[in-house]
């Protein structure tokens, strides 16, 4: 029987340009990271989402195993993100966001949540995440951050990465919080430290990298007939990833190369349309 999943993350509306067009969809961390592990093991969901798209985001769910009692409702609106993806440099542009009911969440795990074995913790808040974490018994945790909390909350974002086993981050995350260039020793300087036993370092159509203080797995991206929206992609790679450690009972660094080719597959069905929607489509 497969472990079952927690994520702590975001519900939002996404209002995404890139040379595609622009659109607007529903997604956030939490969504894009379920849908990617629910395959694999049992997830339940926490997170807030507004009134105005909460059955929006139901529907993204619908018939999977999807635990939807953690998604608190709020009678403000959704958060919504505004984002024009840079496809030359893989950056975002120009970014905003209106943020609704987010900053009135505080979490708050059932029984459930608190003794699922896997935990993710999204780039929240690092005191959200320290909030979510101080309420599980998870053996397995994984936790992302974002350039923004890490200039501004730096000591916060290096405790919380040291309270994980696995810790997602892209390439200029890793420099902001080790001031290191180079993302291999970057990652390498914060395995064994803490908890911490692991980085992936997600590296956009490089692909992506697990490190440990042992060795580093490779894995190239997979090729997608054409990239349509990045917005998830790191999500749904966690969610691959660590659906599948879930899936398979496994937490040890052995497992993490093969968790790290799920998460890549993962990441490549998130970039080839507009929101998460088209993510519950069959691989």
């Amino acid at each position: 029987m497969a472990w079952k999943i927690v994520v702590a993350g975001t519900l939002h509306r996404d209002d995404a340009t890139t040379p595609e067009r622009r659109h607007e969809s529903y997604g956030g961390s939490a969504a894009y990271f379920a849908l990617a592990a629910a395959p694999h093991a049992p997830v339940l969901l926490n997170g807030i989402v507004g009134a105005d798209t909460a059955e929006d985001h139901r529907a993204l769910f619908e018939g999977l195993p999807v635990d939807l009692r953690g998604m608190v409702v709020s009678q403000r609106p959704t958060f919504r993100w505004h984002v024009v993806h840079d496809f030359d440099h893989w950056v975002t542009a120009d970014e905003s966001a209106e943020e609704g009911c987010d900053p009135e969440w505080i979490p708050s795990l059932n029984d459930e949540s608190r003794n699922a074995e896997v935990l993710f913790l999204a780039s929240l808040r690092p005191e959200l995440q320290r909030g979510v974490l101080e309420q599980s018994r998870a053996q397995l945790i994984g936790a992302d951050s974002m350039t923004v909390f890490i200039t501004s909350r730096g000591a916060d974002v290096r405790a919380m990465a040291l309270a994980s086993d696995v810790l997602f981050l892209n390439e200029s995350e890793l420099t902001a919080l080790t001031g290191e260039v180079d993302w291999r020793r970057a990652a390498r300087s914060l395995c064994g430290r803490g908890r911490l036993r692991a980085v992936v370092v997600k590296r956009g159509p490089q692909g992506a990298a697990c490190v440990t203080a042992r060795d580093i797995a490779e894995a190239r991206a997979h090729k997608v007939a054409r990239v349509v929206d990045p917005t998830g992609a790191g999500d749904a790679l966690a969610g691959g990833f660590l659906g599948l450690c879930a899936g398979n009972q496994r937490d040890d660094l052995d497992f993490f190369a093969t968790a790290l080719q799920e998460g890549v597959r993962s990441a490549a069905r998130a970039i080839t349309a507009f929101g998460a929607a088209d993510m519950r489509q069959p691989t």
